[in-house]
């Protein structure tokens, strides 16, 4: 596995525009009204020079990064594959990639590893009913399985599942990839990553992607994988693959309230 990177981007808000866009790797971001992470996990192998010399690889990444990525607005952490940090330029005041904010539909893929400890590897089917059912889609997605409601970060879905969730046990599961959870008296919406009840900091949420794509082995670990992939391919993150190529990534996106400054109308994750 690759590295991981963490972008804090913004983008154009335009009629239609459905939060889920993701910038493209390469291309500097547009300024806006919506700002934005973008979590990457690379499935390609790491590239030698990493492996070989961590700290040149360091020293070319971040001027990578920073050429591609010259706006003072956007922010980034990149990770190796053990989790440490190999470059970061993240917003002021300093330290802010320690600071717990609202990730919004990032923790999802954690809510389906509580549910799926707690119902024996088992997910349902729900049908997506869009505005009704509280989706961001307002034509809805249809009838859905795990892998599908990933890829779509499909509201009813994971609303489904935080109905069926232990807030104990699920407390128990999150801790285990060193996320802080939502309080435990939290509602569905918020263990579906709606509303600011659940703040994680970035860099904790970044090192859990890593342990979930890590243990990818595993059956549910292993579904939750295959939808951050369909999410690069043709989701909500599909504009990865369009810059990186296919199966070039896993993905998952995200929106919550604004959380920096300047103020944006949103923070968007992927």
């Amino acid at each position: 596995m690759g590295p991981l990177i963490a972008v804090r981007f913004n983008v154009t808000s335009h009629p239609g525009h459905n939060k889920k866009n993701v910038a493209r790797v390469g291309h500097p971001a547009p300024t806006a009204a919506l700002a934005g992470l973008l979590l990457l996990i690379a499935v390609c192998s790491a590239p030698a020079q990493q492996a070989a010399e961590p700290q040149l690889f360091s020293q070319s990444a971040k001027a990578t990064l920073e050429r591609n990525f010259p706006s003072p607005d956007l922010s980034y952490l990149l990770l190796d594959g053990s989790g440490k940090v190999l470059a970061e330029r993240w917003a002021t005041p300093p330290g802010l990639a320690q600071q717990a904010v609202s990730p919004g539909s990032l923790v999802k893929p954690f809510l389906a590893i509580a549910y799926g400890e707690q119902h024996g590897g088992r997910f349902p089917t729900v049908r997506c009913l869009g505005t009704e059912s509280r989706c961001w889609l307002p034509r809805g997605h249809g009838n859905l399985v795990l892998e599908e409601a990933i890829a779509q970060s499909c509201n009813p879905y994971f609303l489904e599942l935080a109905a069926g969730v232990d807030r104990k046990r699920a407390a128990q599961s999150l801790a285990r990839y060193g996320l802080a959870g939502p309080p435990i008296t939290a509602t569905a919406e918020s263990l579906a990553g709606l509303g600011s009840a659940w703040k994680e900091t970035p860099l904790a949420l970044a090192r859990a992607y890593l342990q979930l794509v890590n243990e990818q082995q595993l059956p549910v670990q292993s579904r939750i994988v295959k939808g951050m992939l369909g999410s690069a391919e043709r989701g909500t993150a599909r504009a990865v693959n369009a810059a990186l190529g296919r199966n070039a990534a896993l993905a998952k996106t995200g929106t919550a309230s604004c959380s920096h400054t300047p103020r944006g109308a949103a923070d968007g994750f992927t």
